[in-house]
C-alpha cells in the first residue's frame, strides 16, 4: 500500500549504493594489485641482495687468487731453472750416442713398424 512512496526511495538509495559499492570494488582491485608489486618487489630485492653477496665475495677472492697465480709463476720458474740442466745433459747423451753410433731402441710392443724397418715381399 505504500509502494508508491517507498519505491523511488528504493531506487534512489538502489543507485546510491550501487555509486558506492562500484568504486569500493575498483578500490579493492587496485589495492590487490599494490599488494602484489609489493611483494614482487620484496622477492627483487631479496635476490638483489643475494647476488650482491655472491659478488661481494668474489670480489674478495680476487686478490688471493691472483696471489696464488703469482706464486704458481714463481714455481714454474723455478722448476724450469732446475730443469734446464737435465735438458741439456740429455741433448749431450743423444749427441754422443749418435757420435758413437748407438741409438736407442724401443720395445718390440712399442715399436711402431717404421718405412725403413718393412722389408717389401718380392
Amino acid at each position: 500500500m505504500l509502494d508508491f512512496v517507498t519505491s523511488p526511495i528504493r531506487s534512489v538509495l538502489g543507485v546510491a549504493e550501487h555509486e558506492v559499492v562500484a568504486p569500493l570494488q575498483a578500490t579493492r582491485e587496485i589495492e590487490a594489485h599494490i599488494l602484489e608489486a609489493v611483494t614482487a618487489i620484496h622477492h627483487a630485492t631479496a635476490s638483489i641482495e643475494q647476488h650482491v653477496a655472491v659478488i661481494e665475495t668474489l670480489a674478495t677472492s680476487v686478490a688471493p687468487l691472483g696471489a696464488s697465480v703469482d706464486r704458481l709463476t714463481d714455481t714454474m720458474r723455478d722448476l724450469v731453472e732446475l730443469m734446464a740442466p737435465m735438458g741439456a745433459a740429455e741433448r749431450e747423451v743423444k749427441h754422443v750416442e749418435h757420435f758413437f753410433g748407438r741409438h736407442r731402441h724401443r720395445k718390440p710392443s712399442d715399436q711402431a713398424p717404421d718405412e725403413a724397418d718393412v722389408v717389401p715381399k718380392p
